[in-house]
């Protein structure tokens, strides 16, 4: 008997829905890193400074900032992602002022989790971004 429902996506025809955007120039020691402006994974858009929602299994989502998009000369994709905050995760360090439990705080510096590198690979990553 032959089924109406499509097959099911096979991992590497997933990896077909992702398509570069565009390019911004080249970097690292030895000009050999392709920075981008975007790229669009499952037909969504996503651009440098785009806000995103990231959820995964282990923790509460969270909400960041795409401030890096690339490729290394090994052909992974990557992003950088910049936190925001929740009042329960800085109020010790804000005592002075009244925080609502409703506000995001946007890290600032490079310090150690205020934001992180993380490989763009599709079944993995990616899917969280909502």
């Amino acid at each position: 008997m032959k089924s109406d429902s499509p097959p099911a996506p096979s991992p590497e025809s997933e990896t077909l829905e992702f398509k570069w955007g565009q390019k911004r120039g080249k970097g690292g020691k030895k000009r050999d890193i392709q920075f981008y402006q975007s790229f669009t994974l499952r037909g969504v858009d996503y651009s440098l400074f785009d806000n995103v929602y990231v959820k995964n299994d282990f923790a509460e989502p969270r909400i960041g900032k795409i401030i890096k998009i690339w490729e290394t000369p090994t052909l992974e994709r990557k992003i950088k992602v910049q936190w925001f905050f929740r009042p329960s995760e800085v109020s010790k360090c804000l005592t002075w002022i009244k925080i609502y439990f409703n506000e995001l705080f946007f890290a600032c510096g490079d310090g150690d989790g205020l934001a992180t590198i993380h490989p763009l690979v599709i079944h993995l990553f990616i899917p969280t971004l909502v």
